[in-house]
């Protein structure tokens, strides 16, 4: 890679890597159904006027918007909705690391849907070894609660799960990788907007402190929404497997940046952890490429890698 695009490979971590530190500052005026709204009404707005200005049309096949509707909830609106409610019981930087664990689940899923993707011995070695370090993490090190910690975890494996279902039932079908986004957050927002007004009116109405609303308004703009941008952009110009390096990069952000601003510790066994998924996923993606399914697929395989990151 050149170095712009190490670069901007750096700060779509520390965007990503961010979120979890956005999160929990905005967690102290806005609840959970509060915060997700305001994330992904941000983030769909932004979707659509980058749509515009790139002249980028969204789908009008009904069949389309049918399958944006089931991603729109099962990898965007239901893991934000337990990531946010996960941190209210773990730090920032906990969190991140557990969001570390998508490309486990994305692989395992995959190895179950997708031909392409046949399980291996050197793959399922790897995607046991990161499993090995969720156990170590959750199970030894709770950095809070665990129950809060499985939230993060299960968010991670809906995002799997949503990555798959996209490869498989929307991959090829000439779409703008930047239109099937914006299309699930438009969709969630339909959803999601009335459960806000209900939680707000049935329980206690955000607070709308300052600090905490501009952290929802950056998670939603550069989050949710730009960020998708240039992920996109880096997978054209560098490829899937390269711009999927991101992955270790986020909780490597999200972990100081929960230190520096947030004064949070994590204890060795997370740091250990951690390090064993990294290894896990590192193993397991070395057999995917192994299999010859890394870059050199098509145009539009190459928009939606099975392994991207979300957080």
């Amino acid at each position: 890679m050149r170095p712009s695009d190490v670069l901007r490979l750096v700060v779509l971590g520390a965007i990503w890597g961010s979120s979890f530190l956005l999160m929990k500052i905005a967690l102290d005026a806005f609840s959970p159904v509060q915060l997700v709204a305001g994330r992904i009404v941000a983030g769909a707005l932004t979707l659509v006027v980058l749509l515009a200005v790139l002249g980028v049309e969204l789908p009008r096949d009904a069949s389309v918007w049918r399958l944006l509707a089931f991603m729109g909830l099962v990898a965007n609106l239901v893991p934000f909705l337990l990531i946010a409610w996960g941190q209210q019981y773990i730090t920032s930087a906990m969190a991140s690391i557990l969001n570390s664990t998508t490309p486990l689940f994305t692989a395992t899923f995959a190895a179950i849907a997708l031909a392409e993707e046949r399980m291996t011995l050197l793959r399922a070695l790897g995607i046991a070894i990161g499993f090995v370090g969720v156990a170590v993490i959750v199970g030894v090190d709770t950095g809070g609660s665990i129950g809060g910690q499985l939230l993060i975890v299960a968010a991670a494996a809906l995002y799997g799960l949503g990555f798959v279902f996209s490869r498989r039932n929307l991959s090829g079908r000439g779409l703008s990788p930047l239109a099937l986004p914006a299309g699930q957050l438009l969709v969630s927002s339909l959803v999601v907007v009335p459960l806000a007004v209900g939680d707000s009116l049935a329980f206690e109405p955000p607070s709308f402190g300052w600090l905490e609303s501009l952290s929802v308004l950056a998670l939603g703009t550069f989050g949710t929404g730009a960020a998708f941008y240039l992920y996109y952009r880096l997978v054209e110009d560098v490829g899937a497997t390269s711009a999927s390096f991101v992955t270790y990069l986020i909780p490597v952000f999200g972990v100081f940046l929960g230190w520096m601003v947030l004064g949070e510790r994590i204890g060795p066994n997370a740091l250990l952890g951690a390090a064993i998924v990294i290894a896990g996923i590192t193993l397991a993606e070395r057999a995917r490429s192994d299999q010859g399914s890394s870059d050199e697929v098509s145009t539009t395989s190459k928009a939606e890698p099975v392994t991207s990151p979300r957080v």
